[in-house]
């Protein structure tokens, strides 16, 4: 893991969230890529001269926070850019590499029934980045156990479980494996790979309606340090994220959560 992205939003946590990021990528000595998260909403041609006061505040205030963090010697970057944020991403991810974006639940969210906000929810659903996500204000802190639960067992892609191996060979994470069996898949669905097996140290499985509802079946028997899910094409989280949001009452952990992705 040699690159990791850390996208700053307006909430206090952002500081958090960064010390976080600093604290894990220094484990593997990782680049630390920062940008920022927010995007005004201004369409209005009036206002655009507004639009770019506020644009250049903002990479001054995340210029300003990352000065005030302790870099722990790690090398940190500054990503300034114009335009789309995902398309910003996404000619980052092609020039250097990102392996792993770490970032809050929502930092530029004020509601408090929203786990996911709309720039989480947009990382999660428009890239093929894996995605750490850290709730408010947690202290980074090894993960010995991780729970990976999927209604699925095939994956794409050579790069699709690089995180989890990089946790088992840098912090001897030991990995449970949960198969939700959920209404209307076929058997072949519940085939799991061997690159899963291998990287399991027990597998679970269960019949229910959600992964959501299989996860929080199992939690506090496993009782893990990061719960993992996939994020697949119209699967269980990308139906979740239709509108850039997931919401606590669908789904809502209080401990890191990785979000796979298939990449090749």
């Amino acid at each position: 893991m040699k690159n990791i992205l850390v996208p700053i939003g307006i909430s206090s946590n952002g500081e958090s969230s960064l010390g976080y990021a600093i604290e894990f990528a220094r484990i593997f000595d990782a680049n630390v890529f920062v940008m920022d998260s927010f995007q005004s909403s201004f369409s209005n041609a009036s206002l655009i001269n507004v639009k770019e006061v506020l644009d250049q505040n903002n990479f001054k205030r995340v210029k300003k926070l990352v000065k005030k963090i302790d870099h722990k010697g790690l090398s940190i970057k500054m990503v300034h850019y114009e335009g789309d944020f995902i398309s910003a991403i996404d000619s980052l991810d092609k020039e250097v590499g990102i392996d792993l974006i770490i970032t809050g639940p929502s930092p530029n969210a004020s509601n408090e029934l929203i786990f996911l906000g709309p720039s989480t929810g947009r990382l999660v659903k428009r890239t093929d980045i894996p995605v750490w996500i850290v709730p408010e204000g947690m202290k980074f802190s090894s993960p010995k156990k991780a729970l990976f639960a999927f209604k699925e067992g095939q994956i794409n892609g050579d790069k699709s479980l690089a995180p989890l191996y990089a946790l088992k060979s840098s912090f001897e994470t030991e990995t449970e494996v949960l198969l939700v069996k959920v209404p209307g898949k076929k058997r072949k669905d519940f085939q799991i790979d061997y690159e899963i097996v291998e990287l399991a140290k027990q597998t679970k499985s269960t019949n229910n309606a959600t992964v959501y509802q299989g996860v929080l079946e199992y939690f506090r028997e496993v009782n893990p340090d990061v719960l993992v899910v996939f994020a697949r094409q119209r699967g269980f989280f990308e139906k979740l994220i239709e509108s850039d949001i997931v919401y606590k009452r669908d789904f809502y952990t209080t401990i890191p959560l990785l979000v796979l992705k298939n990449r090749d």
